[in-house]
Order: C-alpha cells, then sequence, then structure tokens
C-alpha cells in the first residue's frame, strides 16, 4: 500500500472466485462483472424493459461494475465511483413480500453490510435511516457514511425489485465525494488484503442471501426487521430531515415504526416520516 490517504492500486474483482463462491454456492443464479458503465442499476431498469428480463436476469441476480460514472442516489443525487476503488453492485430480486414491505428491502441490503464491516473488519458500523451504512455513529457523533443503497420497482417487471449499493473500499481521503464519507481503506485497522473488493462483495452478497431468505420464508419482513431496527443509529440522534420542496424539520428520532416509517419528536409534536433525507446533527447544532 503506497498510502493510507490515496487511492490504493487496484486489482480487478475476481471473476472466477465470484463464479465459484456465489454462482457455485447456490448464494447468486447469476453474476456479471463489467469493466465500466454508468449506472449498474439503471442498467437492470432498462433491461426490465425487455421481453426476456426473467430469463436474462432471474432472481438473486448480480450485476457489478468495476468504475461507475453516474449513478444516482435514493433522492436523486449523483455520485460517481473511481475505478477500482468501490464497489458498484445492483441485485434482481423477485421477493415474496408484499409490495409495501418491499422498500424494507434497501435496509435489509445495509444490515449484511453492517454485518460484514463488523464481524469481518471490526468496524464499528450502523444502519442511518432510510439506507445509508456509517461508521462510528454514537449518540453525539453523527457517523462517517461508507455506503448507501436503494430499492427501486422497475416499471418494466413490478415483480422484481432492483437494489442498488455503493461501497466507499480503496478511497483515500481526497477521493471521497464528502467531508462525512469514509471508506474502508481509510477506516481499517488492519492491513486489506490484495483481493479485498471480491471478498467483501462475496461476504456481504452472501449475508444479503441469507437475512433475505429468512423473509422469503416468512413471506414477511417480519423475521429480520428487529435485527434492521437494532442497528440503526438514527434512533435518539438530533436529525433534520430534508422533505420534497424546501420544508426542512428538526428533531429527535426516537423509533421506527412497525411499516417503516421513521419518528422524530419535534418542537411541535411527533412527527413520522416515510421518505425523507436525513442528516444526523451534532448535539452542539
Amino acid at each position: 500500500m503506497e498510502s493510507r490517504e490515496s487511492v490504493r492500486a487496484w486489482a480487478p474483482l475476481d471473476e472466477g472466485r465470484l463464479q465459484r463462491e456465489l454462482v457455485g454456492s447456490g448464494v447468486c443464479s447469476r453474476v456479471v462483472r463489467v469493466d465500466s458503465t454508468g449506472s449498474t442499476t439503471a442498467d437492470l431498469v432498462e433491461a426490465a424493459r425487455r421481453e426476456d428480463f426473467a430469463q436474462q436476469w432471474p432472481h438473486a441476480s448480480v450485476l457489478t461494475s468495476e468504475e461507475q460514472t453516474a449513478g444516482a442516489g435514493r433522492t436523486g443525487r449523483a455520485w460517481a465511483s473511481p475505478r477500482g476503488a468501490s464497489l458498484s453492485t445492483s441485485v434482481v430480486l423477485r421477493p415474496s413480500l408484499p409490495a409495501s414491505q418491499r422498500h424494507w428491502l434497501s435496509l435489509v441490503s445495509g444490515l449484511a453490510l453492517v454485518q460484514t464491516l463488523d464481524e469481518d473488519y471490526g468496524l464499528d458500523a450502523s444502519l442511518k435511516w432510510p439506507n445509508d451504512v456509517l461508521i462510528g455513529a454514537a449518540r453525539d457523533e453523527p457517523g462517517r457514511k461508507i455506503a448507501g443503497s436503494a430499492a427501486v420497482a422497475p416499471p418494466g417487471a413490478r415483480d422484481a425489485v432492483i437494489v442498488g449499493c455503493g461501497i466507499n473500499v480503496l478511497l483515500g481521503e481526497e477521493d471521497l465525494p464528502t467531508e462525512t464519507a469514509a471508506s474502508l481503506l481509510l477506516e481499517s485497522r488492519a492491513p486489506l488484503s490484495d483481493d479485498v473488493r471480491t471478498d467483501l462483495l462475496i461476504a456481504w452478497l452472501s449475508r444479503f442471501q441469507r437475512l433475505s431468505a429468512l423473509s422469503e420464508r416468512a413471506g414477511d419482513i417480519a423475521p429480520v426487521r428487529p435485527m434492521i431496527v437494532e442497528r440503526i443509529s438514527t434512533i435518539g440522534q438530533q436529525v433534520r430531515v430534508h422533505l420534497p420542496g424546501e420544508e426542512r424539520v428538526m428533531g429527535t428520532a426516537v423509533r421506527v415504526e412497525e411499516d417503516g416509517a421513521l419518528t422524530v419528536e419535534t418542537a411541535q409534536g411527533p412527527r413520522s416520516f416515510y421518505a425523507g433525507d436525513v442528516v444526523h446533527l451534532r448535539r452542539d447544532t
């Protein structure tokens, strides 16, 4: 490693391992790696318009790219990932969950990553409602974003959900998109393997599959919901909720409801939100 402050010389994802350890083991039905794309999710949304989408992209199929140049977050915020420094991946699911619960899938994806960062890399990872993964969030610390995800129902295939996730892996300080972002390279206390991106992708997708299977067998998010809520560090935080238009709501996040809404105690009383861009605030803000 040349420096923990600059992008580490990258190795491409190991396609052989991806096929053996994800497809061969039954974790995924298909894994496709490409060198570069505008957006893995946009590519799959476009593929969903074709008649052969279900055959080409069955349940638990994956598209991952070494570089993403025109990604978009849940609120449409644009972002790009430097070649070989991040994981830009989208998963096609055909869940048994009712449509009213499918928004939880981005949090299931996030929980799988939280578990991976915690158990495999010893990081203090948590979820930020509704779809980010943070490092170092605590009651008085807002945390640093290492990943974000979004679940999309493609208009051409209403039985499917595409869960896209971007993970900062080998970005140095000057490459991070914001001052509040993080990367595995900068946060890890132990040396990272030369194949860390492949390691992380396999570990995350394997946990994602196991967690998804719990809800699939039940046909309900109930078996996974308590595990998700337990790892949401937004609860107890001073927050500012950015709503469509110019409305901003400040208060203390107090709980996540059974239907996934975030309840915030404001000066005017409690309010529940089903969508919005949530900012964790320092106590002195």
